[in-house]
């Protein structure tokens, strides 16, 4: 997180009771003549002091977002609702000839922004797609038709003509980061907005290999040279309707 960030004690409010520096991972806060103190900014910055605090004493600056106050929301998600729209989701290869609202398309990315990271690094941005959809998915079939990207699948199976990557979806939406683990949670998340929104979405796994290996497609979407496009979410209205789950094997799990 950037140094700018910093975490503030209010000692008018402060009552000393020591959650804070109980759930702090770092220890970069302790109790000192009653009152919290911050030891160093050597912290992750994950914001657990300002959600713990009964007295609501800290404040975390350099950052802007709005706070939720637990009472505002439901305690928790419903369990049976949660596994029912698992288990009902489907990916999504048929989409409808509209546009995606852009207010939608914010809602998904905040729902990939208000995804744990790890190490609080937060560092996963997204690329939104809406225009050029067919020129950029022509010069990675182009690709795939002169050589298979190093160490991608065998293409012979696949028929290479338009659609084959994006199935006419109206928008795609990348996750670029240095971390693909925290791309791939944040991606999980906007799937299911986009699905309460509403909305139908496919992983394009076939499209993130050959595009990191395309210096004119990296150049083309600003990537810098550590950062790669780990997911790739198409997202439109669905033109299909699925009427039930379809099976899937048992977890394999071992209990020790």
């Amino acid at each position: 997180m950037e140094s700018a960030i910093k975490i503030v004690i209010d000692r008018d409010k402060c009552t000393g009771c020591g959650e804070c520096a109980a759930d702090c991972l770092r220890h970069a806060l302790e109790i000192r003549d009653g009152k919290a103190v911050v030891l160093s900014d050597d912290c992750l910055k994950c914001g657990h002091c300002l959600a713990i605090c009964p007295a609501n004493a800290v404040q975390i600056k350099g950052v802007g977002d709005d706070i939720l106050e637990k009472g505002e929301a439901p305690e928790t998600l419903d369990a049976g609702i949660l596994k029912a729209h698992l288990k009902l989701r489907r990916s999504v290869r048929r989409y409808k000839r509209m546009p995606v609202e852009r207010e939608k398309l914010e809602r998904i990315i905040e729902a990939g922004r208000l995804t744990p990271s790890g190490s609080n690094l937060q560092n996963v941005r997204y690329i939104v797609i809406q225009s050029g959809i067919d020129a950029l998915e022509d010069e990675v079939i182009a690709q795939y038709r002169r050589a298979a990207p190093s160490g991608g699948p065998d293409m012979r199976k696949y028929k290479l003509e338009r659609g084959f990557l994006f199935y006419n979806a109206p928008a795609l939406i990348l996750a670029v980061s240095e971390n693909s683990t925290n791309a791939c949670l944040a991606a999980m998340s906007m799937e299911l907005m986009a699905e309460a929104l509403g909305l139908g979405t496919v992983y394009v796994g076939l499209f993130a290999r050959p595009a990191n290996q395309n210096a004119a497609i990296r150049q083309s979407l600003g990537l810098a040279e550590k950062e790669n496009i780990a997911i790739c979410l198409a997202v439109g209205y669905p033109s299909v309707t699925y009427l039930r789950s379809a099976p899937k094997k048992p977890a394999n799990i071992i209990w020790r």
